[in-house]
Formats: C-alpha cells, sequence, structure tokens
C-alpha cells in the first residue's frame, strides 16, 4: 500500500470528523506530526523489518490467583524481506529460551497486582517485534466489601492549632438547641414530677464569642475553651407542696473557662464520638432570671453548678462533627452520583492514636456502585504506610479502594466506548476492557500507577469489524487541589502506551499506522477513569486549605502530603 496515502486517510479522518471527534482527536501530538508528514510530503526513515512474533501463552487478560511464576510461550522466525536471523528474545528482561523451529519459552515472576508482561525479539540487523500483555494477580474478592484500613491519616500539632482556629466559629454557628434537644430536662431535682420536685429544660446555648484550643497529647486532645456573652435560656416544671408550677428561665455568664482532656473514640458508622474527661470549669458574672419560680425550687436546681456542667457537655457534643470532618470526612455525603450510577459509600473509623506530635487515623470503607452487587476485583495485600504526624498532614489511600470501584464500573460495562470517525476506511471505534484498570505497583520504582490491561479497540466499517488491536498502558497518578484548595482529588497523569496490532487489519492503513491511530482511542478511556477516580472520598479538613501537595507511594497506599494554610 502506498504509505503517504495511508497517512492522508488518516489525517482526513481524524481532522475532518465530527466536530466533537475532531475537537477529542486533535489533542494528541502524534496527530499533528502525521497530518504534517501528509501535507509536506516527507516521510521519516523507514522502520528496520521486524521478525515475526507470536505469543501462544498467556493469553491475553490473564487473571492469577496470587502471585508466582508465569511461563511465556511463543514462536518467532525471521521476517519474509530480509531473512535476518532472530538473536535472542527477552521476555520483562528475561532471556528466553529459542528452540531451532523457532519456539521460544521464558519463566517471569509476577508480583500481585496488574503486571504488563513485555516481549522483544530482536535479529542480527536491529530489527525488533514486541508483544505486551496483561496479567492481574491477587485474591478475588466481591465487591462492595469492606478494606480494612482503606483510609490512613495523620495530623500534625500544628494542623490542629489550625483546627483550632476555626472551632470557635464553628461551635458558635452550630444549632446546640436542636443537638440537645432529645437530652432534656437536663437538670432534675427531688425526683418527681410528685409533691415536691423540679425539672429544668435547655432550650439553646448562645455565646457572643468562643475561643477553642486543641492540643494533641498522649491519648486525647487538650481541650480548652473560652466562652463570653454566655446566654442559655430554658423552662422549669415543677412542685411545691404538692401544687404544679412551670416558668421560664435563663442563665447569663460574662465568661465561663473550660479545661480538661477530650477523648476521641471511634463509634462505628456514626464516626467518632468525644468525651471531656478531667473538667475544669470557672463561672464568672453567673446571673440567674427566674421571676415567679419559690425559691426553694430555686435551690434545689442550683443553676450555677447545673451550668458549670452543661457547657461542657454541650461543647464537647459541638467538637464531635468538627472533628468527625476533620479526621475522616464523615460528615460528606454517603451517596454519591458517578456516571449516571448511585455510588453508596460506608465509612467507619477503626482507630485513632494521639500523641504530643499529632494524630494517626485509620478507617474502614466499603464501596458499591447500584447494581454491580456480582462484581469482583482483585484485593492485594497492603502493608502499614509510615506516617508521620509531626509534619502536616498525610493521607494514604489504598489502593484496592479504587480497583474495587473501578472493577464495579468495568463489571457495569462503563468502560466501553463507542466513537464515530469519519474519512477513512472505517467509520465507527469500539473500545472495551478485557481486563479493569487496576491500580498497582511498578516494579521499577514501586510507584503506584493505573495500568490498563489489554484494553481492545475495534474499528468498524458501517458495523462490521475491519481492524483491532490491544492497547496496554501505565499512567501516573497525581493528586490535584480541589474545591478552591479544601480538598484534594486523584488525577491521572502522563501514560505509557504499548500497541499490538491483531490478526485482523483490513482497514488499508499500515500497522504502524493503526497504531497510531488506536493510541488516540487512550484519550476517552483515561476521561472515564477520572471521572470515577475524582469520586474517591479522601479525607479533607473542614475550613482549611490545602498547599503543598505531593503525591508518591508506601506499602500500596496512594500518599498524599501537603500543609495547611
Amino acid at each position: 500500500m502506498d504509505p503517504q496515502a495511508a497517512a492522508r486517510d488518516l489525517a482526513f479522518m481524524l481532522l475532518d470528523g465530527r466536530p466533537a471527534m475532531r475537537n477529542f482527536l486533535t489533542t494528541s501530538s502524534g496527530l499533528l506530526i502525521l497530518a504534517a508528514t501528509a501535507a509536506c510530503g516527507t516521510e521519516p526513515a523507514p522502520a528496520k523489518e521486524p521478525p515475526v512474533l507470536k505469543i501462544t501463552s498467556p493469553e491475553r487478560a490473564l487473571v492469577k490467583n496470587g502471585a508466582g511464576p508465569v511461563t511465556v510461550k511463543g514462536t518467532v522466525e525471521p521476517n519474509a524481506a530480509t531473512q535476518a536471523p532472530v538473536e535472542k528474545v527477552l521476555v520483562n528482561g528475561v532471556q528466553a529460551t529459542v528452540g531451532a523451529d523457532g519456539t521460544f519459552q521464558a519463566t517471569v515472576d509476577i508480583r500481585e497486582g496488574a503486571t504488563l508482561i513485555k516481549t522483544v525479539a530482536r535479529d542480527a540487523e536491529g530489527g525488533e517485534a514486541q508483544d505486551t500483555r496483561a496479567v492481574h494477580a491477587g485474591d478475588v474478592r466481591n465487591a462492595g466489601s469492606s478494606i480494612d484500613n482503606a483510609l490512613t491519616a495523620s495530623l500534625s500539632k500544628g494542623a490542629f492549632a489550625k483546627l483550632s482556629a476555626i472551632a470557635g466559629p464553628a461551635l458558635k454557628g452550630l444549632n446546640l438547641g436542636q443537638m440537645i434537644a432529645p437530652m432534656q430536662p437536663m437538670v432534675k431535682a427531688g425526683g418527681g414530677p410528685d409533691c415536691l420536685y423540679a425539672h429544668v429544660a435547655i432550650d439553646d446555648v448562645r455565646m457572643s464569642n468562643v475561643a477553642i484550643s486543641l492540643t494533641p497529647t498522649h491519648g486525647g486532645l487538650k481541650f480548652g475553651a473560652e466562652i463570653t456573652g454566655l446566654d442559655v435560656p430554658g423552662h422549669a416544671n415543677y412542685a411545691v407542696a404538692c401544687v404544679d408550677g412551670a416558668s421560664q428561665l435563663r442563665v447569663t455568664a460574662n465568661r465561663i473557662v473550660i479545661g480538661g482532656t477530650l477523648l476521641v473514640s471511634p463509634n462505628g458508622r456514626s464516626g467518632f464520638t468525644t468525651d471531656l474527661v478531667d473538667q475544669r470549669v470557672t463561672l464568672e458574672g453567673f446571673h440567674l432570671s427566674a421571676s415567679g419560680i419559690p425559691g426553694t425550687i430555686i435551690d434545689m436546681i442550683s443553676m450555677d453548678r447545673a451550668i458549670e456542667s452543661i457547657v461542657p457537655f454541650v461543647a464537647k457534643l459541638g467538637m464531635e462533627p468538627m472533628l468527625n470532618q476533620a479526621l475522616g470526612a464523615l460528615a460528606g455525603p454517603k451517596q454519591l452520583d458517578v456516571m449516571g450510577k448511585r455510588l453508596t459509600v460506608e465509612v467507619s473509623p477503626s482507630d485513632i492514636f494521639f500523641d504530643p506530635s499529632g494524630a494517626l487515623v485509620g478507617m474502614n470503607m466499603a464501596m458499591l456502585i447500584g447494581g454491580a452487587e456480582k462484581a469482583k476485583y482483585i484485593y492485594t495485600e497492603n502493608g502499614t504506610p509510615a506516617m508521620d504526624a509531626s509534619k502536616g498532614f498525610a493521607i494514604g489511600l489504598a489502593d484496592d479502594l479504587a480497583n474495587q470501584m473501578i472493577a464495579q464500573a468495568h463489571a457495569l460495562g462503563l468502560l466501553k466506548l463507542g466513537m464515530p470517525a469519519q474519512g477513512a476506511t472505517f467509520n465507527g471505534t469500539e473500545i472495551e476492557m478485557a481486563l479493569p484498570p487496576m491500580i498497582s505497583a511498578d516494579p521499577a520504582d514501586g510507584k503506584l500507577r493505573v495500568v490498563l490491561g489489554d484494553m481492545i479497540v475495534t474499528y468498524t466499517d458501517n458495523g462490521t469489524p475491519i481492524g483491532k488491536a490491544a492497547l496496554n498502558a501505565t499512567i501516573d497518578l497525581a493528586i490535584e487541589p480541589a474545591a478552591n484548595g479544601y480538598a484534594v482529588a486523584v488525577k491521572l497523569g502522563k501514560p505509557t502506551v504499548a500497541v499490538n496490532v491483531l490478526d485482523l487489519n483490513q482497514t488499508r492503513m499500515s500497522d504502524e499506522d493503526l497504531e497510531k491511530a488506536t493510541q488516540f482511542a487512550l484519550e476517552g478511556q483515561i476521561a472515564n477513569i477520572s471521572k470515577l477516580l475524582v469520586n474517591i472520598p479522601i479525607p479533607s479538613v473542614a475550613g482549611l486549605q490545602m498547599r503543598n501537595l505531593s503525591v508518591g507511594s508506601d506499602s500500596g497506599y496512594v500518599m498524599v502530603k501537603g500543609s495547611f494554610e
């Protein structure tokens, strides 16, 4: 076939197709180079004719139960044009044993997770043929199952200082009256109702200003609160000498200072619960307005002492929603819309540890997309990431959490793509993942990357397949600020791509040009996967902007580190 004609066909297909498709595809630098080649009439130096390489085992999209050896088998022979003898065959860097009849085999070790097996055959004249295919190895589990320690987080002493600054306004802004309504009456004296008793219900707790301090210590947080302009309205029901009565009352105080240790502990799906122990309370400028209430009842209820216990309790109660947001993002939505499907997220803290440097938090998590209840995913064992509570903040996201969600989307067909293309020998492109994308550690450097294994791209002419290629890619993970810096989101970076044209190619394009066309299909799949990853609820700290973000990996976790502004 005429290479220039093939280039013109491909350039016309990409540049003169439907506008949306044209905009989508012309972002690739590969297209610009190809179009320029057709327009200028220049051609790159012809590639050296490669040997003929065929892999017979393992099949594409192999799922293996656990790590271990995999034997790669195939055949290799000189190309028809040069008959240059084959010098070597390498499988992931392991030299294969090649027989006189061209059969070969090599055994490579497969780690848990996603592995790309790359076979390279080289001949004496420098011709090179390659084949890349994917293997998933690990424990097959049901989608939607809870993952232990799916999220880990650390907050430094400095981070809690930042939290303290927003805790006071946050407490003041809560509807405390509504929070304590189920606990009424909060003051009881004399038993009753009978001939002599008093019950006082607190209607609200208001304050002009409140300053909170939270300092990590062994086992919890040193808690301090200074409240000015305290205003506590309420009402009393009582009886004296068997005569019932009811009246409004109001407690005010110029200033109340609270100290103690705030204990924080896991409370299942409700998040964290708090308890204030070793309380110290100082009350200044106390005043009780209770006209109409008999003195006997006033003495019984002792509202000054009651307020010294009620206000610390209310302050402790108000800390729970703030700490749930700060330590686990548990106050956020539990159901999300993802690609038109309902994603249900269940989070429960598993552990929390405090020392003077800060706090370490572990959380279990389960995620299920509606309709994917029967889906399976590959679980890989995680280690324990190194968490340093003395510096800013760190968040560890287990790769299994994302892999579970992506596998569900794959099972529901959400990663299947169909795109029109006009002006070439094919007018349609269908993309299907033989395996779900998987986040896995790169054996070369240990960094976590997204692996797209054996993505099959089929080119059709009016619905009839006329070309097929397998695309394998690894894509760097990136972390970007979201919500104006108040949260972070997982993003996908630059891909590294390997394309193999399969047996079917009736497109009138060379295998090389079809490989280039196949790479363009990757952009649509990256966009799809990004839609999934951005919905992973990475913890955010309410009211604090994140800065100096960096991403790494450790023991099967995507690690995000940074500082708070």
